[in-house]
């Protein structure tokens, strides 16, 4: 089956998102108040912000894994069809193979690396709670299938997501099959009935927000380009002001929602800006992108082992005010996650990347050739 070209910006506005989910993550010591005040502060918080990130991803998810069901090259009336076999295996080793390894690297690090450190700042209270069970067997079978959420237990505590991803992936042909029939009103109770019977039903419903993009996006996206400077300008402020929802109200179901919806204006403006598009292109950008999955992973082994013994050794140094710790803290938690997944992306990622596309022409050769 033809697939539709990549978008790679796209990839760079998850790695974008990745980054600000770590560096969410890297505030694991008790900094004066005044940080905390800083990072909140509108429209600075999208740099800090990891659950508004998350919610990117999964409408990044829906969008480019529909996408080429529904808008197949050369041709916008007619859908592409979807074969399980080929798509689950592609899903199970882009997706559960890298967190594999990560995982048992993370065990490795558990048992011979983690410690702790005194430090000033000290600790806080969130990372404390981290990597202080043993792994059971009982535990490794948990959180091989997605379904350990104790944070005492987890050894990738930010993997609750691909577990959301997965079982979305399940529902892949349904979703599609509702979308390209345009029976919206099923889709609106599917989507009511996740947000109000599961508990992460709203992620399901960004993830189906995604897929509704795939399918108009490019009616959407010609209006969009014969509008006013102004108006673009207008939408993407607009959509700013949504994704920050987690933000302004707090965190609820309905605020992941808005976000969503924020998410969706985002990627439309970015979809219909050529200036945008080509600082996404830039090549730091597309390197980031593709790393994307490996910072995402890799980000607890660095936080919770490297982190601490970092600001220990620069206490030893004499460095202690918040003015120099801060930033060297903050850049050493991306620069060694970066460096981490960059090895982890070449020498893990992309070749379960490509087993994952062997496995899939194998299956379709077989089955779709006869």
């Amino acid at each position: 089956m033809q697939r539709s070209p990549r978008m790679e910006f796209l990839d760079s506005i998850r790695g974008l998102a990745a980054l600000v989910v770590l560096l969410s993550h890297s505030f694991i010591f008790e900094w004066p108040k005044a940080v905390s005040q800083f990072i909140n502060l509108p429209f600075v918080n999208l740099a800090f912000n990891g659950k508004e990130a998350v919610a990117m991803f999964f409408v990044l998810s829906g969008f480019v894994l529909s996408r080429q069901y529904l808008s197949p090259p050369g041709n916008t009336q007619t859908s592409g069809k979807i074969f399980l076999p080929s798509f689950y295996v592609r899903r199970f080793t882009r997706i559960w193979l890298p967190w594999f390894f990560v995982f048992c690297l993370s065990a490795l690090a558990q048992v011979f690396v983690f410690r702790q450190w005194t430090s000033s700042p000290a600790l806080n209270s969130w990372p404390q709670q981290f990597w202080h069970m043993p792994l059971t067997l009982k535990a490794f079978l948990r959180q091989c299938l997605f379904i350990e959420h104790d944070l005492k237990i987890q050894l990738l505590n930010q993997d609750w997501s691909l577990g959301v991803e997965i079982k979305a992936s399940l529902l892949m042909p349904l979703l599609l099959a509702l979308v390209r029939g345009r029976r919206l009103i099923a889709l609106l109770l599917i989507s009511a009935g996740l947000i109000w019977f599961a508990g992460m039903g709203a992620c399901y419903v960004a993830f189906i927000l995604g897929i509704l993009l795939a399918r108009h996006s490019n009616w959407v996206l010609a209006w969009l380009k014969t509008q006013k400077l102004s108006i673009k300008i207008g939408v993407f402020l607009g959509g700013l002001l949504c994704y920050q929802a987690f933000q302004t109200f707090g965190p609820s179901k309905g605020s992941l929602l808005m976000t969503s919806l924020g998410c969706v204006l985002i990627l439309l403006t970015s979809m219909a800006s050529e200036r945008i598009q080509s600082l996404l292109h830039l090549r730091p950008m597309i390197f980031l992108g593709q790393i994307s999955y490996s910072v995402y992973l890799l980000q607890f082994i660095v936080i919770l082992c490297l982190l601490p013994p970092w600001v220990h050794w620069l206490n030893t140094l004499g460095i202690g005010r918040t003015l120099w710790l801060l930033p060297l803290t903050l850049v050493f938690s991306l620069g060694g996650t970066v460096l981490l997944a960059a090895l982890t992306y070449r020498w893990v990622e992309l070749p379960c990347i490509q087993l994952g596309a062997w496995l899939s022409r194998k299956l379709e050769s077989h089955f779709l050739k006869k």
